[in-house]
Formats: structure tokens, C-alpha cells, sequence
């Protein structure tokens, strides 16, 4: 009876691939042929290993052996029945509840590590979270600086495929807030682009792409780096933009210097 009872305490061992490749390791599979209950626990414990295992696609760190040894060495072993203790050898007597020792210890860490892990990324998305609040809530307030500025000027004009452009400039921010109403949806392939024209030749720099939702109305969008004498204009060119301007723009705006 005894034998049979270590031989049920190796299920997590074998399902963890922690038992000896031998004699132990065929006792056991032959025992696993005729007990109704270990079929079963291996099969648990294996599911549970393979859920932590996908659940962590990362590399353990270098001390989970230290720690698990550690741990093994502080871990309370079972103790045997009074008559395995009169006729048992030590070593025989507690080899199998070190080894199931060994295997709750390391699946114990495995979750922990698994936890920490789920814990780190959700933190990081809480950072990366409250990083793309703060950018919004600095973009609202210079926008806001724009279109409140005391030198602030308001220029609407329609453009040559329908629809308007309004900017607000700050010749003192060195700004201009953007919006646009009524542009219409360009075919496949095609995409609005803005850029400031300086007075200057070669003194063209886009200011990125303007994608187009279904009412037509954008913004507002910021642009700095506005120098006096620059004129805003929109384009409109190849899917993914150009250096600079292949195309007639279809709204110029001369900004106040």
C-alpha cells in the first residue's frame, strides 16, 4: 500500500517530465495503465503547465533555478506513514515528495513569474495610457493659445475642388490652427497634403497628410515653425505624400507677417 501511495504522489513529477528516464520512470507509466485517478492529475497538471507556458512568451530570468532550489530547501516535506519509517531507507522514503516538492515549487514560481509579467504590461499600457493623455491635453492647450492669442487672424477660403480651408494664425506663436469643411473624398490612391511655402525657393516643408472623414470636416490640426511671409497651401498627391509639391495646390493662404 505504501508503494502504491508514492507511486500516486509521482503524477506532477512525470506530467513535468521530472522523473528519472529509467526504472522510475517505467514503474510509474506502468502503474499510470492501472490506476483510475493519475490518468486524470497528469492530464491536469500537464493543461496547467501548458496555460502558464503560453501564457509567458518570455525567457525566465537567470535566478528562477536558485529560487526554486531555495525554495525546495525551505519547503516542508510530507512525513511518512509509521510503517514506511521501520522499513524504509531515508533516501527511499523521501525522494518522491522531494521531487513533488520540486514540481509545485517550480510551477508555483512559474505562476508568480506569469503574474509578474501580466502586472509589467499592464502598467506599461497605464504609462503609455497616461503619456497619450498628457500629449492630447498639451496639443488642446496650444491650440487653445492659438486661436486666444491677442494677434490672433481668422482667414477662410474655398479651394479649387470644393469645400473650405480656415486658418487661425499667431504671428507671435509662430502658429496656425487648421480646419477644413466640405473637402471632398478623394479616389483610391490619392490623399490631401499641407505644406508652408516661404518666400524663398527650396523653402517648402510638408506639415503631414490630411486624411478626410466621411462629413468632410477636419481639424483642428497644429502647425508650428510658421515664419513670416509663408503661405499655407494643400495639395493633393500620391498615397503616402511627397518631399515636396507635384501639384498645383488647391488652396493658397498667404499667413499675416
Amino acid at each position: 500500500m505504501a508503494l502504491r501511495q508514492d507511486l500516486h504522489s509521482l503524477a506532477g513529477p512525470y506530467a513535468l517530465d521530472a522523473l528519472d528516464i529509467g526504472a522510475e520512470q517505467d514503474r510509474f507509466e506502468r502503474h499510470l495503465q492501472r490506476c483510475h485517478t493519475c490518468p486524470g492529475e497528469v492530464r491536469g497538471f500537464r493543461e496547467a503547465a501548458t496555460r502558464l507556458g503560453l501564457a509567458a512568451a518570455r525567457q525566465p530570468p537567470p535566478e528562477m533555478r536558485a529560487r526554486v532550489m531555495s525554495a525546495v530547501a525551505r519547503t516542508r516535506q510530507i512525513p511518512a506513514s509509521d510503517d514506511r519509517a521501520r522499513h524504509a531507507r531515508p533516501v527511499q522514503r523521501l525522494r518522491p515528495v522531494t521531487r513533488l516538492a520540486w514540481a509545485g515549487a517550480a510551477v508555483s514560481l512559474v505562476a508568480a513569474v506569469v503574474l509578474a509579467i501580466a502586472l509589467v504590461n499592464t502598467q506599461s499600457q497605464l504609462s503609455r495610457a497616461r503619456q497619450q493623455l498628457s500629449q492630447a491635453q498639451a496639443q488642446l492647450q496650444a491650440i487653445t493659445a492659438v486661436q486666444t492669442a491677442t494677434d490672433a487672424k481668422v482667414i477662410t477660403k474655398g479651394t479649387s475642388v470644393g469645400g473650405t480651408v480656415t486658418v487661425v494664425s499667431s504671428v507671435s506663436l509662430h502658429q496656425i490652427v487648421l480646419r477644413t469643411s466640405g473637402l471632398p473624398r478623394l479616389k483610391a490612391g490619392k490623399i490631401y497634403q499641407l505644406w508652408l511655402i516661404g518666400k524663398k525657393p527650396n523653402k517648402i516643408r510638408s506639415e503631414g497628410l490630411l486624411v478626410i472623414p466621411p462629413n468632410g470636416h477636419t481639424g483642428p490640426v497644429l502647425i508650428s515653425g510658421v515664419l513670416a511671409g509663408d503661405t499655407f497651401g494643400v495639395t493633393v498627391e500620391p498615397a503616402g505624400g511627397t518631399i515636396q509639391p507635384t501639384v498645383t495646390p488647391i488652396v493658397g493662404i498667404p499667413l499675416p507677417s
